[in-house]
């Protein structure tokens, strides 16, 4: 009886210990799994540095190699992006803006912001042919506006309007990509534009184009990185050194400017003066802080209002929901 007892108290701990080690298994597997492609898409422009230099010195590829996840990299701009975040042909948008990051979210698409890309309402301007009839906003009454709809410059224009006393119906609003848009202006096929650097500085240099007022004071001006949420949920791990990663590029690009300066000029066909001026404008580092927080807010509840989002959406919910920092860098 005691040799049966003992039997049994040995089979007993044995399964025991059995169903503490496989319980434990899932999660350790689900805590390593790895994809096994990361894709990513990318733009040059109006001024990305770290997107060049990521490209240039291939740190993304050579970290994921380390365990055997191949990047591919994407070159998307606009609407363009945000469709292949919906339609998951891509993972993470290194440089998505953030108008577009909301609209995008507000009509179903679920992407999360995890991080500031670049902030540059300096680098925002609406433009007119100089020496023209257009010398304040106000001008603009009756006339043709071209930008690319649906993003910052949209919302950039319908903001100095208000802060002239007008609103979107008192211009006619082209839309057109912003090389187009600056284009139009020049054939005198538009009255106006609203465009980014570095068109808008070269079209100024041009002395063709006057500035009538930059997005300073009147929007965030913000591009982010933004990614599908079922990857991220999928790959928490993955994520975060996504982003550390990214980090690692800001950190070389501080300490090697010139050269990274050099390759922003080379890949955008610009004269590495040019670029020098350019860059302070812009503002590369990742933190999101409650400021913009409310600045996206603030966004939301402009888009619902002037019909680019649904009336039943908070805004406040919307951006609670849609911006998730918890994978940034500590």
């Amino acid at each position: 009886m005691k040799k049966y007892l003992k039997i049994c108290i040995t089979v007993l701990l044995s399964l025991l210990l059995l169903i503490s080690v496989t319980g434990c298994q899932p999660n350790t597997a689900k805590q390593q799994e790895k994809p096994k492609i990361i894709n990513i898409s990318y733009s040059t422009k109006p001024l990305n540095a770290p997107a060049i230099v990521a490209l240039e010195k291939k740190m993304f590829e050579d970290e994921f190699a380390k365990d055997e996840i191949q990047v591919k990299w994407y070159e998307l701009e606009g609407p363009a992006t945000t469709e292949a975040l919906a339609g998951k042909s891509i993972d993470f948008a290194t440089s998505l803006n953030y108008v577009s990051a909301i609209i995008s979210n507000a009509n179903g698409n679920d992407i999360k912001i995890l991080s500031s890309y670049s902030k540059f309402p300096k680098g925002i301007g609406l433009v007119a042919a100089k020496g023209g009839e257009i010398a304040s906003v106000a001008d603009l009454k009756g006339k043709k506006v071209a930008l690319q709809k649906g993003t910052m410059l949209h919302e950039m224009l319908i903001k100095a309007l208000a802060e002239a006393g007008m609103s979107a119906n008192d211009v006619e609003i082209i839309s057109m990509a912003s090389a187009d848009a600056l284009n139009a202006l020049l054939q005198k096929q538009v009255d106006a534009a609203v465009i980014p650097d570095p068109l808008l500085t070269k079209g100024i240099a041009s002395q063709k184009i006057t500035l009538i007022r930059n997005a300073e004071g009147l929007i965030l001006g913000q591009a982010v990185i933004a990614a599908r949420t079922e990857f991220i949920q999928k790959y928490p791990e993955t994520t975060k050194r996504f982003l550390e990663i990214h980090q690692q590029i800001l950190d070389w690009i501080q300490e090697n400017q010139v050269e990274a300066l050099r390759m922003t000029a080379d890949a955008n066909g610009m004269e590495l003066k040019a670029v020098t001026a350019l860059y302070p404008k812009f503002d590369f580092t990742m933190p999101i802080d409650s400021q913009d927080i409310e600045k996206l807010k603030e966004s939301a509840e402009f888009l619902k209002a002037n019909g680019f989002i649904k009336s039943d959406v908070d805004p406040d919910e919307l951006i609670n929901h849609l911006v998730d920092t918890g994978y940034l860098p500590k």
